[in-house]
């Protein structure tokens, strides 16, 4: 218990002194400085006047070492600091009230970390902090993803969201995603997200085992050039496989869309599953996948069947960049390694006013809608 309160109270205090300073603060600091200065000062120079050489005597007193006038000057400008001070942090404080973070965090697999994300992303943000936790886990170890379980849930996050920042100026209100899900959970919460202003992404990183901000180095390494756009001219339909973190198997593509469509390949050179930690990059990336999107739609495209390796955090911001009235309409894919076909649903996406459904994928490829 005691140990605790120790941990939590040096915490408190360490965060205290680290925390970024703003104005106010600093005109508190260097007022109260200013004033105690020249006390200080003041005392000093009259003890050293008062002692004698022979006699020792000494005495107390302020205002009788320095000038009166300068005393009073340098108190009146610490004191003009102190106010000044005072009434930016006064401000600052109605302000931060106003503030909102919304931190969405997503757990849809097995491997979810248990550690909460809402206190450990955007470390800068001052004021109220709201959690926004969608959880659409398996029930049971091994069980696969449930995919009309995880619409229910991902489809209540328009309404919950809104409730969280009713009464506030939207101004005053960011957003951070995160989380670890299926791809189509993640590409369609992004698509959900596209008009939020000011969103904040954040991932989990295995090798430190918690949640990170994309504050890492660029590593300059892009998608290589599109594969196969020319044998898909004029087609209606076509499978886009994007690989990014993971290759994606020839195999797994052909045992569910072999014959079926022309296949176009967007990917690294080498992919890898722990280098996207760069903002940079991941801009470049996703502005690399529109470009390609807007030139299959300019060659009569209707249809686009995406397959998606790619870490959480790039798959929401491919889906927040993905423009719902423009593109082709989008379904993305779920790859089952222990199915078969590899690819057995979809999410549709949310296209021209038209709401996301969960589609299973047959023989033939026959697509019913699922319920």
């Amino acid at each position: 218990m005691l140990k605790q309160l120790i941990y939590t109270t040096w915490t408190q205090l360490l965060g205290w002194f680290t925390r970024p300073r703003s104005v106010g603060t600093a005109m508190l600091k260097y007022g109260a400085f200013v004033i105690v200065g020249t006390l200080g000062t003041d005392f000093m120079v009259q003890f050293a006047h008062n002692t004698g050489d022979e006699s020792l005597s000494f005495s107390f007193g302020l205002g009788q070492g320095i000038p009166l006038w300068l005393a009073l000057l340098c108190a009146a400008a610490g004191l003009l600091l102190l106010i000044v001070g005072g009434g930016i942090l006064f401000a600052e404080f109605r302000r931060e009230r106003r503030r909102r973070l919304i931190v969405i965090e997503l757990r849809g697999l097995h491997a979810n970390p248990d550690t909460p994300a809402v206190n450990k992303v955007v470390p800068k943000f001052r004021g109220d902090r709201r959690h926004l936790l969608l959880d659409f886990r398996p029930q049971s170890s091994g069980a696969q993803v449930d995919p009309t379980y995880m619409m229910e849930r991902i489809l209540s996050l328009k309404g919950t969201m809104q409730s969280l920042v009713d009464g506030v100026d939207k101004r005053d209100v960011e957003v951070a995603v995160g989380g670890l899900a299926a791809v189509p959970g993640l590409f369609l919460v992004g698509m959900l997200l596209d008009d939020e202003a000011a969103v904040h992404i954040f991932d989990w990183d295995r090798n430190i085992r918690d949640w990170r901000a994309l504050d890492g180095p660029d590593d300059e390494v892009r998608f290589l050039p599109l594969q196969g756009l020319e044998a898909a001219k004029d087609a209606e339909d076509v499978v886009l496989v994007v690989e990014a973190s993971y290759s994606i198997s020839p195999t797994d593509v052909a045992s569910t869309f072999d014959g079926c469509w022309p296949i176009l390949n967007l990917g690294i050179e080498a992919p890898m599953a722990d280098r996207f930690w760069s903002e940079d990059k991941q801009r470049e990336l996703t502005a690399v996948f529109r470009d390609t999107v807007q030139r299959i739609a300019g060659q009569g495209c209707k249809r686009i069947h995406l397959l998606l390796a790619a870490p959480s955090s790039l798959s929401l911001r491919l889906g927040m960049c993905y423009d719902k009235r423009l593109f082709p309409d989008l379904f993305v894919y779920q790859f089952e390694r222990t199915r078969q076909p590899s690819y057995p649903w979809a999410v549709e996406m949310p296209m021209n006013g038209r709401a996301p459904r969960v589609v299973h994928q047959f023989q033939h490829m026959a697509l019913t809608v699922q319920g």
